[in-house]
């Protein structure tokens, strides 16, 4: 798969976790398939497959990266919302970046960081409009529309679809619609409710922590491109004090 296709699935992806990244209000977990529903007469991507956990104020998205074999290392990215940042684990290269999410070009509503604050009240804050009902993968929904900032700053659609009786899960499915006309959507499946490891929820100790300032500016996607292509030069990732690629 060629860099900018990869830059591409992986924006579309971290711009659709953001956008419906609040706090969980219990643990839970689900099976996520992530897939580019093209124009007419394109060719799809393969889609790829991953989990979510939840847990109150904390969300975890693993994910295999496009073009990658099924059992290789993939990606996680850790949401802390009472810490107010997000974090990208590489684990090929056992590397953990850090980023404010207050920092980012979107922002994440306070209003859906209140700790009493459930989805729809905190869907209807972002602007959100309930636009029917529909049974999806096997949950009936309330059907929301809406157009938010997308990572670029730049006004995204965006289409859920809120589960009625999981107050805990923000969607079965969710699409983001995207200016090239392609759409990105994930559908949760074989959700369990029950507590989740400590560990889902934090940076392992072997892992190395880059320093951040290399990548001010950048989404989650476009440093991990720039990962990729230190790791592939057999370079060393950035430390402290370096310069901006």
């Amino acid at each position: 798969m060629r860099p900018s296709s990869l830059r591409r699935r992986l924006s579309g992806l971290a711009a659709a976790a953001l956008l419906v990244a609040t706090p969980a209000l219990a643990d839970w977990s689900a099976e996520a398939t992530t897939k580019v529903v093209p124009q007419p007469g394109q060719k799809p991507p393969p889609a790829t497959q991953g989990k979510v956990y939840g847990r109150k104020l904390m969300l975890r998205m693993d994910t295999q990266l496009p073009g990658q074999p099924a059992n290789a290392p993939g990606m996680s990215i850790l949401f802390d919302f009472e810490k107010r940042t997000g974090t990208t684990l590489m684990h090929a290269q056992k590397i953990a970046s850090q980023r404010s999410l207050d920092e980012l070009p979107m922002k994440l509503p306070m209003s859906c960081t209140g700790e009493g604050q459930d989805y729809d009240a905190c869907f209807l804050a972002q602007g959100f409009k309930k636009t029917g009902t529909e049974k999806v993968n096997g949950h009936p929904s309330t059907v929301y529309e809406g157009t938010v900032p997308g990572m670029d700053g730049k006004p995204m659609r965006q289409k859920m679809w809120r589960p009625t009786g999981l107050p805990e899960v923000p969607y079965v499915r969710a699409q983001t619609f995207g200016a090239d006309g392609n759409v990105m959507e994930i559908n949760l499946t074989n959700i369990q409710q029950g507590a989740q490891p400590d560990s889902l929820f934090a940076v392992p100790p072997d892992y190395q922590k880059m320093d951040a300032s290399p990548f001010e500016g950048k989404t989650p996607a476009q440093i991990q491109e720039l990962i990729r292509q230190r790791m592939s030069q057999g370079a060393p990732p950035p430390q402290g004090g370096g310069k901006k690629p």
